[in-house]
Formats: C-alpha cells, structure tokens, sequence
C-alpha cells in the first residue's frame, strides 16, 4: 500500500486522521495509535518483515540504554548487509574465484528486500552515534522510540530524521487538528501526489520499454532524451514522495526534515548535495565525512588538509553510491560524484569563478552525465549509452525520433524540465506563498488532489522504496 495509491489516501489516511483526533485523546493513547497504523502500514509490504524491524528498533533501544553503541551499530550493519549486499558480495566473489581458476564458491540468499531497511537502519545509527557522542541522553520510553523507528509516513523511503527533533514532537502530539496545519499538509500532499502522478509516472512506461535497451535505440538525440526524461522522472517521483511524507507527517502533528530544494538549480557539486536528497547528505556529512576528514587529518597533518578531503570526499561518496544499491552502477556513480566535488574544489583553488549561468549549465551538463551512470542496469547497458550520449551513434533515426515525438512523454518532458529550473517545484516554498491566501486556494489544491488521483496509475512503487 504506496502512500500514492487510492487504498491509503482514500482510506487508511483518512480513517486514521479521524480516529487519532477524534476518538484518541490521551497523548500516550496517540503514540499507541501511530505505532499500530506505522505497523499496519508496514505489514501492507511484508508482514514477514515486522519482526526484523521490531528486532532492530528494539535492539538498538537497549543498545543505547547499556552504552553498547558499537554492538547495536553492527547489528543494524549486519541485518543490512544480510538483505542487501550479500549477494553483491558473493556475485563478486565468486567471479574473482572463477576467474583466478577457484573451484570454491559461496552460495547466493534468496532473501527479498525489506520495505525502508536502508532508511531505518541508518536513523538507528545515527541515534547510536548520537547517544555515543553524548548530544543527547538515551531514550527511557521504548513505545516513544519504537514509533520514531516505524513511523509510517517515512518508513518507506525517508526523509532521515534526527531522533531529538522527531522525539520532541512525539512527546507533544496535538490535541486537535488546527487550520494552518492542515493546510500544508494538504499543499504538500496536493504537489506530492501531482508530481508522481502527472509527471514522473508519465515517463515509467518509455523508460521501462524496450525502446530503452541496447537493441532500442541509438543515436545522440534519443541517448540525451532517455537521460533527461529518467533525470526528470527520478527528481519529481523522489520529490513527490518526500512532499506526501511532510504533509501526511503534519497531519499527525509530525514536521519531518526537507529534503529538497531545487536541486537542478544548483551551480557546482556541492550546492547540489546541499539541495539532493539533504536527510542522506546530512547523514553522511555528519556521520561519516567528519570523522573520516578528523582522522586522515590527524594522520597526515594540517599541510595536507586538502588532500585529506579529497580522499574523504571519494570515500564518502563511494559509500553514498553503494548505500543507493549494490551494483557498481551505483558504486561509480558515487566515485563520479567524490571526483565532481574534488574538480570543484581544485578548480576554486584559482579563483576565477564562472558568471552563474554557466556554472549552472556546466554542472547540469555533468550531472545528467550522472544519471547515466546511476540508470545503466549493467556495464554493456552503460557502455551503449555513453557512446550515443558522445555522438557515436549518429544524431538517432528518423524511426526512433518518430517514436518519441509521439510518445506521452514528450509533452511530459517539455513542462517538466522548465518547471524543474523554475525554483517554484518545491512545497515548502508554495506554503509560504499561499499562508495567507483565501479558502478558495484551498479548494484549488484540493482539485489538483483529485485529478492527480484520477491519473494515479495501479501498483506503481515510488523509486526510491527500490533503495
């Protein structure tokens, strides 16, 4: 049950938002209640998983509570490692003993992803290390932290929150469900749900097609076509999810962190991660960038500060690709983006900075470059794609241009790269626009509610569940 589906905005949202005002008073009865529809929410994508989320929530709760961070960080590692490595981990292996002409070879899990394992994993770690580091004591209430790991809004594909920020509203659950709350949250579930539902789902059936295969197409204009409608439909499917999260979560009185702001916008490597994704390169920067900079730093001195980030970077970023997935699709897409911010930061050594429009147009230009790494699902894949991206391929047939100038996604992608630049594609800046605007803007949101709804297509998963 996808937050973007008629079954959970037509009935579990609704029905939950009126039993948790209107028949649940007390503040503990309200925690009870979201624990039992996050849990709810989470059986609806694998009832066989709630043990191993209940596991992990609990082990990492009594972690924090005996001072054994260490132990509860590698449980949380290990269960992640289990469900969405392994395997990688064994293909390569076993290739490498095949290769070196090995007869030993290790056997492969058939073991399904768990729903959001990436993303409740990594806000246990982050409370541990937290807890650790002594920002802040170790929880007392285990129903308080259970929902803080479950909470269903962003059990499914973030965005990362910090346990302090979330807990504190936790323990301050409104009593009722006041005007201005309501109202952006249905702002943000409105441009959410029109985002998945007009736009990025508009690009799903090319982009899954076998016009986009090695055999499909070929050619410079339908290469930069295919990467430009995939960069699109990943921005507005990733930030629609985000947008319906924030605004379900203020329904229930929760304010979740932003994780977008304009992201295709950004004129350098850096501005970009600080506009991408944010609760993830928050996460990284604070947890992992920080202490890999301190040590390198303490090993190799102050004289070699810029090197230490530059390997720091490429560390970093490596680990931010291979968290996406385990494939060396994403592996390099990580490199590719710890070498972007390494040039970036060699290139301002000099001091001569591009007027910003170029900087703009030259960052997007390498970004898509990007994209092409992160869509490739194998090497031959990505092989074709950079030799059409880069002309080799001829400009594309006269058959192939047909067959996109007819496509859907055409006109898809004609209002969605503007809108992407226009700096008017995030929620939270449209709630602040419209705060102060009459009820009839209310019914507006309202309407392109429904018509997103009437779009919605069956069984589409938001991409970066996939994650």
């Amino acid at each position: 049950m996808p937050l973007a589906s008629h079954a959970f905005l037509l009935l579990y949202f609704p029905l939950s938002i009126f039993i948790y005002y209107k028949l649940v008073r007390k503040p503990r009865g309200k925690l009870v209640f979201l624990l039992m529809i996050s849990l709810i929410f989470y059986a609806f994508a694998g009832w066989q998983f709630l043990p191993l989320l209940l596991g992990l929530s609990l082990a990492t709760y009594l972690s924090a509570r005996r001072g054994w961070a260490g132990w509860g960080v590698a449980v949380n590692l290990v269960a992640l490692g289990a469900f969405k490595y392994w395997n990688f981990g064994v293909e390569n292996i076993n290739w490498l003993n095949q290769t070196l002409g090995l007869a030993w070879s290790a056997n492969l899990l058939k073991l399904a992803l768990p729903l959001g394992i990436s993303f409740f994993v990594f806000k246990h770690i982050g409370y541990l290390l937290d807890v650790r580091s002594g920002r802040y004591e170790a929880e007392h209430d285990v129903l308080l932290f259970a929902v803080f790991s479950a909470f269903f809004p962003q059990i499914s594909a973030g965005p990362l929150s910090n346990f302090k920020e979330t807990a504190s509203q936790l323990r301050s659950l409104p009593q009722r469900l006041d005007q201005q709350r309501a109202y952006a949250g249905l702002i943000f579930i409105s441009m959410g749900l029109a985002k998945k539902s007009l736009i990025a789902d508009s690009f799903g059936t090319l982009l899954a097609s076998d016009f986009n295969s090695i055999q499909g197409f070929s050619g410079f204009l339908p290469a930069w076509y295919l990467v430009l409608a995939y960069a699109m439909q990943l921005y507005f499917d990733f930030s629609g999810y985000t947008d319906m999260a924030l605004g379900i979560g203020m329904f229930f009185g929760v304010s979740l962190p932003s994780n977008f702001n304009n992201p295709y916008l950004a004129v350098d490597p850096a501005d970009f991660w600080n506009r991408w994704h944010i609760s993830l390169s928050t996460w990284f920067r604070n947890y992992l960038f920080f202490p890999i900079s301190r040590n390198f730093l303490r090993g190799w001195g102050q004289e070699r500060r810029e090197q230490a980030q530059f390997a720091s970077n490429l560390i970093t970023m490596s680990l931010v690709g291979l968290w996406h997935g385990a494939g060396w699709g994403f592996i390099l897409w990580g490199v590719y983006h710890g070498l972007l911010l390494n040039l970036n930061i060699w290139w301002k050594r000099f001091n001569h900075p591009l007027p910003v429009s170029a900087s703009r147009l030259l960052f997007l230009f390498n970004l898509m470059l990007g994209w092409a790494l992160f869509m490739s699902p194998n090497l031959a894949y990505l092989k074709h794609l950079f030799l059409q991206l880069f002309g080799f391929g001829g400009f594309g047939t006269s058959a192939s241009l047909r067959t996109l100038g007819l496509d859907p996604a055409t006109l898809a992608l004609i209002f969605a790269v503007p809108f992407s630049l226009s700096g008017l594609a995030e929620a939270a800046s449209l709630v602040e626009e419209n705060n102060n605007r009459g009820a009839w803007i209310a019914v507006l949101w309202g309407i392109l509610a429904a018509v997103s709804l009437l779009f919605l297509q069956k069984d589409v998963q938001f991409l970066y569940v996939q994650f």
